[in-house]
């Protein structure tokens, strides 16, 4: 099926791919943090790349999800309020490991303990169960 000039334009990329990025970036965060708890690594062994990867692809993911805020299809006030958490916890997130890559160091991270992994995973999974289905308007 042809393709509408919506869908090849910028917006219509941005709206098609960033709830993809949000669900992936919460996808590996659920799988990191399943990792720490099977592995038992600590921030100290965490590799820059995870940084890298949130700094390029959140501020995508964030400004996407306010961007559709209008055209989401919310099963309930729940879903609303999940949206904008999401939307919160990413951008203190890219902000975060912003500060990682600026400061060369993981130790701001310190602050969570070994514990705080199990709710991570929950609330990881929630939220990237909530990205992938993700309802939108038609175009």
């Amino acid at each position: 099926m042809p393709r509408t000039a919506e869908e090849r334009s910028l917006a219509g990329h941005l709206r098609a791919a960033s709830p993809k990025i949000v669900a992936l970036i919460y996808t590996g965060g659920t799988a990191a943090h399943v990792f720490r708890l099977v592995v038992g690594f600590t921030w100290r062994d965490m590799p820059f790349f995870v940084d890298w990867i949130l700094v390029v692809l959140g501020p995508v993911g964030a400004v996407g999800l306010v961007w559709l805020k209008d055209e989401v299809l919310y099963r309930g006030w729940w879903e609303k309020a999940t949206h904008w958490l999401i939307v919160f916890h990413l951008s203190v997130s890219v902000a975060v490991h912003l500060w990682i890559l600026v400061a060369g160091s993981h130790e701001v991270l310190s602050v969570f303990p070994y514990g705080y992994s199990y709710l991570a995973v929950v609330y990881f999974a929630f939220f990237a169960w909530r990205s992938w289905t993700l309802r939108l308007r038609p175009a």
